[in-house]
């Protein structure tokens, strides 16, 4: 895993937390690395960028920034490119996320005050979920910098059974064994925030947990087979628990379908779960978008 790694640059942001993670993740496992970087160039009925600079001119600018940049970054990394190209930063990714089969990308949250209404980090309608709808590779989300030569030794997987949840089961297993990693795996009863859920306070609440209990390990006992894990299931705002849930156990990775059984894939919310949970401090999320895989 991670052998071909794609890193959305920007040095729109206060902390450089995505970079120096995919920096330590290529060195550690001798992984390809590519830059990349969407100039967001426009046009419209009177003029054209173009008018003021040359396409390619602007183009190799950027990319010798970028190099500058991350120079002392990249001495120890020799297998690494630059990719700079001109268009909307979601359409471009994909481009080359399938031209050059990527299997991991590495984002960051963008903390800078300016606005811009295509940047990928930050918003809701971002990047992050524009890509993550359209290409099997998973993405990672780093908000709070990386010690140094960090291992996955303990992955917390959020699932709420539906079929993208168990599509990224398949894939922490994949992890987990990869890294002889211990898997927590994490079931919310969501008991609503604004609207309470009215069949939880209908029975005790170790009923309902009992259950949740029980069907992981019916639904998940032959894809675990061999791996060291547990379950986990309690109520409440699934985003809070989730995160608690990975500060308590000092989870080193969290996973994430991308889109859960309660959302429309069509119409990305503030209110998403996993844009909540990747977009929040903590450890690293890889949001990973439903492909058929075959584990249970």
């Amino acid at each position: 895993m991670f052998k071909k790694i794609l890193l959305a640059v920007t040095p729109q942001i206060d902390t450089q937390t995505a970079p120096k993670a995919a920096f330590d993740l290529a060195r550690k496992r001798g992984a390809e690395l590519i830059l990349f970087h969407a100039l967001p160039l426009g046009k419209d009925a009177w003029c054209s960028f173009e008018e003021t600079i040359p396409e390619k001119e602007l183009i190799e600018s950027t990319r010798n920034k970028i190099a500058k940049y991350y120079a002392e970054d990249l001495k120890d990394i020799p297998n690494h490119s630059i990719r700079v190209v001109a268009g909307t930063v979601d359409e471009q990714l994909l481009k080359i996320i399938h031209s050059e089969g990527i299997d991991l990308i590495v984002m960051g949250h963008h903390t800078s005050g300016m606005h811009r209404p295509d940047r990928m980090w930050g918003v809701v309608d971002t990047s992050i979920r524009k890509v993550c709808a359209n290409v099997f590779c998973p993405v990672m989300v780093v908000t709070n910098e990386m010690p140094k030569g960090a291992d996955i030794k303990r992955v917390l997987m959020a699932t709420d059974f539906s079929t993208p949840s168990d599509s990224a089961l398949c894939y922490a297993t994949q992890l987990a064994r990869t890294n002889s990693a211990h898997l927590d795996i994490f079931h919310v009863l969501d008991v609503g925030q604004t609207r309470p859920n009215p069949k939880y306070y209908m029975q005790k609440m170790d009923i309902f947990i009992d259950k949740a209990m029980e069907r992981m390990k019916k639904r998940y006992a032959k894809a675990l087979d061999g791996i060291s894990h547990t379950y986990h299931c309690w109520e409440g705002i699934p985003y809070t628990e989730i995160l608690k849930q990975a500060r308590w156990d000092e989870s080193d990775i969290i996973i994430m379908a991308q889109y859960s059984s309660s959302e429309e894939p069509a119409q990305p919310s503030i209110g998403s779960t996993t844009i909540q949970v990747a977009l929040s401090p903590g450890c690293p999320a890889i949001i990973v978008n439903y492909r058929a895989r075959v584990c249970m």
